[in-house]
């Protein structure tokens, strides 16, 4: 008995859910590389702010990425975002078109 057709038609079955895990994960793994690149940018954004370099010069320095800077009594808050095309059939669907990923801090008012 030849077992050749049978193991073609599972493999077909099989192949759409592996690549979809498959490209999960690296979707995953580009979200938390773009968060933790984020991080480090929030830091130098934070380091220039408060060397006193307007929010015009950082922007021009950091032009990949969107820097909102607002005030309370209190603290400065700085937000930092970016956003990440999804490469996974379906999965902008779920998690939002681009993805925007973003860094919150709050550093207290000079």
């Amino acid at each position: 008995m030849n077992n050749k057709g049978q193991a073609l038609v599972e493999f077909v079955l099989i192949l759409p859910i592996f690549l979809f895990i498959l490209l999960t994960i690296y979707d995953f793994g580009r979200i938390f590389n773009e968060k933790n690149s984020l991080e480090g940018k929030s830091s130098d954004v934070i380091d220039m702010y408060k060397s006193g370099k307007s929010l015009d010069e950082i922007e021009n320095i950091y032009e990949d990425i969107s820097i909102t800077i607002t005030s309370d009594n209190e603290y400065d808050k700085i937000i930092v975002e970016s956003s990440l095309e999804m490469i996974t059939p379906g999965l902008g669907r779920i998690f939002g078109k681009p993805y925007i990923i973003k860094v919150e801090r709050y550093i207290p008012n000079a």
